[in-house]
């Protein structure tokens, strides 16, 4: 018998173990290299700091970032998200252990018999109960396993979510610094701009111009002017957006750099493809929920076995303040097992079964997904650095020829559609430059983003 019992045992531990599926991360091919680069030791091995941002060496940027991660009201949200996950981790994991309750009650009587003499009576009782389900095909194992990865989960996603604001914020601090940059070539363009008008009305008062090339020049002023208005209004967008990232309002922002030269552009190590598995909270993320998924299949296959509760109850009742009590204990057991469910635990083993295999497809588009924002984010930055060098040497040229067609057409030499041509040429020149080198700070930041930033 005792042979038997033990064999019994045995098997029924053997069988709460085989009800969650072992869990295998999904087959994914993973390149061993990226395709854009050419030196193997470059992407050998990578350690981005956790503050990537201070590679870029601006004061102001750190002190935001510092702020952004305090204030900002979805990381705020994200720390509750986490709480609402440890307590659920809290809650699967009292069903492991045994509930105990206690209870009791008073009473008091009062009789009057036929005599007229009345008599009372005092009646007390307390008891304690106890009750622990027996898991022995590990549904109750299963669901804190369930709960523990949804609660890595939330870190992940936190993380995530931490790594998405910085790359926000340095983002709207940059586009800000070259809204700021953009204005003040703007206000040079409108001063050269009044200056050729100036100088076209003299000749016209003179009578070696036509009031076409006034109206024109006119023209040229007021198109300046609208140009410089709409680049207000987009500053203030700017600022706004950037606020909101620091959980602060517009009018306490107070951002002091107009130009991004000065910034550093740093040198980003992309590390191998098989790293980003590692390193990004959103793959962590998803792998997480495929986690869960894959213990809610051995709670929905346990559900097809018998559960067992033992159960333990003791009292104590006094028929009044120094009378004998009684105590009564009694142990009890109960088992419940499913007869015919109309097909309700077979539909869920199918639902949890298809929804780990759901999110397991999911998990590979996510990671093949990782790999082409790496790719996409290298070849933006090539080509970034490329349009900005070119742009520099265009901004250069349209200097000079338009500070040597102004004095050409002083002295009459040329008409006044060529200097037209020059002015408008260099203030297209001069903004495309800045907003090439815009182009390869959010490069950078967005290659920082796809790697995982240095959350791993």
């Amino acid at each position: 018998m005792r042979k038997f019992i033990s064999l019994s045992l045995t098997t029924l531990l053997l069988a709460s173990c085989a009800m969650t599926p072992a869990y295998e991360r999904p087959d994914i091919s993973t390149p061993a290299s990226w395709s854009s680069v050419k030196n193997s030791d470059d992407s050998s091995s990578a350690v981005i700091a956790y503050n990537w941002w201070s590679a870029f060496k601006s004061d102001e940027l750190n002190a935001l970032m510092d702020k952004a991660l305090e204030q900002n009201t979805d990381i705020r949200a994200g720390v509750q998200r986490i709480a609402q996950a440890r307590a659920s981790l809290k809650i699967a994991g009292a069903d492991l252990l045994p509930s105990v309750s206690g209870s009791g009650n008073a009473s008091r009587s009062k009789t009057n018999p036929s005599s007229g003499k009345s008599s009372y009576s005092t009646a007390l009782g307390v008891g304690v109960s106890a009750s622990y389900e027996l898991d022995l095909f590990g549904a109750n194992r299963a669901g804190v396993s369930a709960a523990e990865a949804s609660y890595q989960g939330s870190l992940y996603d936190q993380e995530a979510l931490r790594l998405s604001l910085m790359g926000d914020v340095a983002s709207s601090y940059f586009t800000l610094v070259n809204l700021r940059e953009r204005l003040q070539i703007a206000d040079n363009n409108l001063k050269n701009a009044r200056e050729v008008l100036r100088i076209i009305q003299s000749r016209v008062n003179e009578g070696a111009e036509s009031d076409l090339e006034l109206s024109q020049q006119k023209s040229a002023v007021a198109s300046s002017e609208a140009t410089r208005a709409g680049l207000i209004e987009q500053i203030q967008n700017a600022e706004n957006a950037l606020a909101v990232l620091l959980g602060q309002t517009p009018q306490s922002l107070k951002i002091t750099r107009s130009k991004l030269d000065g910034l550093n552009i740093p040198d980003i190590s992309t590390g191998q493809p098989s790293d980003l598995l590692k390193r990004r909270p959103d793959l962590r993320s998803a792998e997480a929920d495929l986690l869960a998924a894959n213990a809610d299949i051995g709670a929905a296959r346990a559900a097809f076995y018998p559960s067992i509760t033992l159960g333990l109850s003791d009292s104590l009742s006094l028929a009044g303040f120094g009378d004998p009590s009684s105590t009564i204990l009694s142990l009890a057991s109960s088992i419940s097992a499913p007869i015919f469910q109309g097909g309700r635990l077979e539909g869920g083993l199918e639902q949890a079964t298809a929804r780990q295999l759901e999110l397991a497809e999911t998990y590979r588009g996510l990671v093949l997904t990782s790999f082409q924002e790496v790719e996409d984010a290298m070849a933006a930055i090539r080509s970034a650095q490329a349009q900005e060098k070119a742009r520099k040497t265009a901004m250069i040229q349209a200097r000079k020829a338009y500070k040597l067609s102004k004095s050409l057409y002083e002295a009459g030499s040329i008409d006044y559609q060529t200097l037209l041509d020059t002015q408008d040429t260099q203030l297209s020149a001069e903004d495309s430059y800045a907003q090439a080198r815009l182009a390869r700070l959010n490069a950078a930041v967005m290659l920082y983003r796809v790697l995982g930033g240095g959350w791993a």
